[in-house]
């Protein structure tokens, strides 16, 4: 072996040692973790302008065509009318159902009225039936005129019939008599009340009534002479 090698290998031998003492111990905490972050090649990549670079501004669409705002005024006006129609059918439901329930309401308190009319019927006739000035009689009296005024409140109506004209609507004839001196169709006597509930016949009034062919007073006097 030449003194060359052997000076080479000394060199190579320094050199080795002196890299080995410059380089640092490699310890695992000092291990850098990279992160891949993957790329989405369908979408176009992002431009970034420049602070002194012009960007252009987006294009406006284009605005609705004559005949488009006339159909789209057309279409307002159609759902409008359609509302004011639907608005007037609630309307005459609303008052309809009223209607309904006032009708009802009044059909169960005129139900009501002629289902005491017999006890009224029969007050009246224990008054009638009874005279002096019996106490058990005075209260019978009270009783039928407190159950009178209450009914009257509530909207009951005595039809009038002695003296007046025969109404069909309000008095029912149960026999037609000869009077004298009284026209035809003039209640004579009245045989049983008949009412009226809120302008509504709940009883019709039974009646006599005068035929007109009684003789005047003084005709027959008249003739003699």
């Amino acid at each position: 072996m030449s003194a060359r090698d052997g000076g080479d290998r000394s060199e190579s031998a320094g050199a080795a040692s002196n890299g080995a003492a410059n380089a640092e111990p490699s310890t695992d905490d000092e291990i850098e973790i990279l992160e891949v972050v993957g790329v989405n090649e369908t979408e176009p990549p992002v431009t970034i302008a420049s602070a002194g670079s012009h960007i252009p501004a987006p294009a406006e669409p284009p605005g609705p065509s004559p005949a488009e705002l006339e159909e789209a005024v057309r279409e307002k006006e159609r759902y409008h009318d359609l509302w004011l129609r639907q608005q007037a059918e609630f309307d005459n439901f609303r008052k309809r159902a009223e209607r309904d329930v006032e009708r009802q309401r009044a059909n169960a308190a005129a139900d009501l009225v002629r289902r005491l009319l017999p006890v009224l019927d029969n007050l009246e006739r224990a008054l009638q039936t009874s005279a002096g000035d019996d106490p058990m009689r005075r209260g019978v009296d009270l009783i039928h005129q407190q159950m009178l005024d209450s009914l009257v409140k509530e909207g009951l109506e005595i039809i009038a019939t002695i003296g007046e004209r025969f109404d069909p609507h309000r008095h029912e004839a149960v026999e037609v008599l000869d009077a004298e001196g009284c026209e035809e169709g003039v209640v004579l006597e009245e045989m049983r009340k008949g009412f009226m509930y809120k302008d509504r016949l709940i009883r019709p009034a039974l009646v006599k009534v005068s035929s007109g062919r009684g003789e005047a007073p003084g005709t027959r006097t008249a003739a003699a002479d």
